[in-house]
């Protein structure tokens, strides 16, 4: 069994628009042109804001670790010792997210600023020392070190 489709090739598409609604051939055109900038315009705009990772010249950059800000609830984390932080932030099977990590930084950094605390948060975000800008403006230049200056 066959399905014939209409044939509208033959209709009059104009005399049946109401009035206002009709658009003339170069009125097409033209809105199909405008159409197809626009089209460009956006493709633009995407592949800039894709390769700027989305931070337009003039706006504040964007935050890779969104919602690092909330890590008051886990700071508890910070009063463990070195050895014990280093484990529980890179060891296997960590609870310690990467967003976590970035909150933890920011609370250690505008904190007390140990060495080692950033030294493992910045092995766990996987960024070097001079990098610790992406994550935080906070704290000094330099950190606190904590080694014993001798045996006693």
């Amino acid at each position: 069994m066959t399905d014939k489709t209409k044939d509208t090739s033959g209709t009059n598409l104009k005399d049946n628009a109401p009035d206002g609604m009709t658009v003339t051939d170069a009125e097409a055109k033209k809105a199909r042109h405008e159409g197809a900038l626009d089209a460009v315009k956006d493709a633009a705009k995407d592949a800039r804001v894709s390769l700027t990772d989305g931070a337009q010249p003039g706006e504040p950059a964007v935050d890779r670790w969104p919602g690092s800000d909330e890590s008051q609830q886990y700071a508890y984390m910070l009063e463990d010792a070195p050895d014990a932080f280093e484990k529980r932030v890179n060891g296997k099977d960590s609870p310690v997210t990467d967003v976590m990590a970035a909150g933890l930084m920011k609370l250690e950094r505008a904190g007390q600023n140990r060495t080692p605390y950033v030294k493992t948060l910045l092995k766990r975000l996987g960024l070097k020392g001079s990098e610790i800008g992406e994550v935080t403006s906070a704290g000094p230049a330099y950190t606190n070190d904590m080694s014993n200056i001798s045996d006693l």
